[in-house]
């Protein structure tokens, strides 16, 4: 750390020499600019001109597996802020291009605007100006929600045509989570935030957390519905699943208005129900039925822990 002393020259400047080292190295001379950005902490970070920005075309050869491809291009699409990415090959096979153009539709913002069996090249237009992570957890909140209630309407009616179309929402789901990722490792890159983003850094990083849990609690709910959608269960253990959907549903509406509230009151009050749930889960289990229901059950499980991670980060939040 090096320190400096304030200067106050005329009536109202204040002046702060800079670290020779540093300005050397940064290429400083008379007249040179320095980017000024105020933290939250009250800390100002200082930007020397000439440092380099990520390039706005990114290259990707088709040397590799499709799916390694693919994984790399998520990763692009939450780490960097690339305005075209080329991917270039010999001979791109058609599904190759399609399943692209499909990944594409699943990240807010990506187009693939031209492609051929020897380049793709894809577009981003994402605008960010009106969203904030805040508004992306709410909307993955609600989509969990609407999720566990159709759930609960498939076993209360013993009826398997709502199963595909809670499985398809969470595309829906898996589309938001992604885009709060790219949002927060904006806010880590110092980014300008949307200003409509209340959220401190700290904030950000707990809502980060959050979405995690909310993307993992839609994951369970589409493999109970995969699952029961091949399996025939009595009127009596559907019962039972409705009660348990239904007090899933209500912990992980708690847990989120919770940390939206940083209220530990609500948060301590989700993790004081774990008991009386987890009797339901044993309750559950001892059930006799033909077909095998032990999936569904270990899934509405993981949605109590999910929820209960979500309190945890509330309780954490409220000591902000």
């Amino acid at each position: 750390m090096d320190t400096r002393k304030v200067q106050i020259t005329g009536k109202s400047t204040y002046v702060v020499t800079l670290p020779k080292k540093w300005a050397l190295r940064s290429k400083l001379e008379a007249g040179s600019h320095i980017s000024i950005f105020y933290q939250e902490d009250g800390s100002l970070l200082l930007k020397p001109p000439g440092i380099k920005t990520s390039r706005k075309t990114k290259k990707i050869k088709f040397n590799k597996e499709l799916e390694h491809i693919k994984r790399d291009l998520v990763g692009l699409y939450i780490i960097s802020d690339h305005q075209t990415i080329e991917i270039v090959g010999d001979d791109i096979p058609v599904a190759a291009r399609r399943e692209i153009k499909d990944l594409c539709h699943r990240l807010v913002g990506l187009e693939m605007v031209e492609g051929d069996e020897k380049k793709i090249i894809i577009k981003n237009f994402l605008d960010t100006e009106d969203f904030t992570i805040e508004k992306g957890l709410k909307r993955m909140s609600s989509l969990v929600y609407l999720m566990l209630d159709e759930l609960a309407s498939t076993f209360e009616e013993n009826s398997k045509e709502l199963c595909s179309h809670i499985i398809s929402r969470d595309d829906d789901l898996d589309r938001m989570f992604l885009l709060v990722s790219k949002q927060h490792v904006d806010r880590l890159n110092l980014k300008k935030p949307s200003k409509h983003d209340t959220l401190s850094l700290v904030e950000s990083f707990y809502y980060r957390l959050a979405a995690n849990d909310i993307e993992r609690i839609g994951d369970h709910i589409s493999k109970i519905s995969l699952h029961f959608s091949y399996i025939t269960l009595s009127q009596e253990v559907l019962s039972i699943l409705v009660d348990l959907c239904r007090e899933c549903q209500s912990l992980f509406m708690d847990s989120t208005e919770a940390l939206r509230e940083s209220n530990s009151n609500i948060a301590n009050n989700v993790l004081g129900r774990e008991d009386i749930f987890n009797k339901m889960l044993i309750s559950a289990a001892q059930l006799q039925a033909e077909e095998s229901i032990e999936l569904i059950i270990d899934s509405f499980s993981r949605i109590k822990d999910y929820a209960s991670n979500i309190a945890e980060s509330a309780i954490d939040l409220s000591q902000l």
